[in-house]
């Protein structure tokens, strides 16, 4: 569903990962629902993040 759309969207981005801002734009879901995702995404151990910045880039983990 959702989860798996934020999810491949993360997953498609490769190495690189991407910013919260950029999976809103792709996905087109409400900001907050995207965080929600990440979250249980995050706690699945599906996707990872690391900060650069401000910013926190996600990527899918291994």
């Amino acid at each position: 569903m959702e989860d798996d759309k934020v999810f491949d969207i993360v997953k498609d981005s490769g190495d690189t990962g991407r910013t919260i801002t950029e999976i809103v734009a792709m996905s087109r879901l409400p900001r907050s629902v995207v965080r929600i995702l990440l979250a249980r995404l995050e706690g699945a151990n599906r996707v990872g993040f690391r900060k650069i910045g401000m910013a926190k880039v996600y990527s899918v983990e291994i």
